[in-house]
């Protein structure tokens, strides 16, 4: 089953993604994952016997939980996750860089 990427975060703290996942009928999913590659708006994750493939290309991407999509669950996810390339995925310039996890920004942001 293909999955359409709808919204995604990343947790600076822990180094892994969260996404809004929905496929046919409506169906949603919130999907926590780690790996070095993350997903963005448009993607298409889909799931085979090789691993995590998106966009027909096989991913280094492990998926650690899905959640059944709920509004005021993400929300709450949105509100505990301080990144400022997720309100701003355009930022430049990012004074949390020396504190966050990645070794390179999800958001291509540079230290301040």
């Amino acid at each position: 089953m293909d999955w359409e990427i709808e919204q995604t975060l990343v947790c600076p703290t822990t180094g892994t993604g969260f996404a809004i996942a929905s496929a046919v009928k409506n169906m949603k999913l919130i999907v926590w994952y780690k790996g070095n590659y993350f997903l963005r708006t448009g993607n298409i994750l889909s799931h085979s016997p090789f691993g995590v493939i998106v966009n027909g290309r096989r991913t280094s991407i492990a998926i650690i939980h899905t959640f059944h999509y709920s509004g005021p669950l993400w929300q709450t996810f949105k509100n505990r996750i301080t990144c400022p390339g997720n309100d701003e995925p355009g930022i430049i310039n990012c004074q949390h860089r020396k504190t966050c996890i990645f070794t390179l920004c999800p958001y291509g942001a540079k230290s301040d």
